[in-house]
């Protein structure tokens, strides 16, 4: 924060505020529940065993100061993971979806009146414009939440 100029006499550092929420936007952009979550057991493993890592001069010292960066950015890609519907770039299809092909047909339509439970629907991931969807749906939530 000090790049753009130290606070004066009574002003807020916003410092505090970054460091709350850049694990939170890393989750929202990187969402994913594998690496996500080898994510968090990384950092839960450097959380569970410090005293000891540090004791034995293990290869992990460079991350012991950043084990609970590494723990709630793990848990918020995890979770974002999940809503994104995205394990290692593949779909989960636990809920079935909402769509299904027309017969005698290429078309794909929703079906009436369903709602998908948690996340998106796996389909999105076959659709044509793919790629545009989910960069702009990740892109825009982190811009929105970043801002607010």
């Amino acid at each position: 924060m000090n790049t753009y100029g130290i606070p004066r006499y009574q002003e807020i550092n916003p410092g505090l505020f970054t460091i709350i929420m850049f694990p939170f936007l890393f989750g929202v952009m990187f969402g994913d529940i594998m690496h996500g979550g080898v994510l968090f057991i990384f950092g839960l493993y450097l959380l569970k065993n410090y005293e000891k890592l540090k004791e034995n001069k293990s290869v992990l010292m460079p991350f012991l100061p950043l084990r609970f960066l590494f723990t709630l950015m793990g848990f918020f890609a995890f979770f974002a993971g999940w809503i994104y519907n995205d394990f290692a770039s593949i779909p989960l299809d636990i809920f079935g979806s909402c769509f299904h092909k027309e017969e005698h047909s290429t078309n794909t339509v929703r079906e009436e009146g369903c709602v998908y439970p948690f996340g998106l629907d796996p389909k999105w991931y076959i659709a044509s414009n793919e790629l545009n969807f989910f960069n702009s749906l990740k892109m825009k939530l982190a811009v929105i939440i970043g801002v607010i």
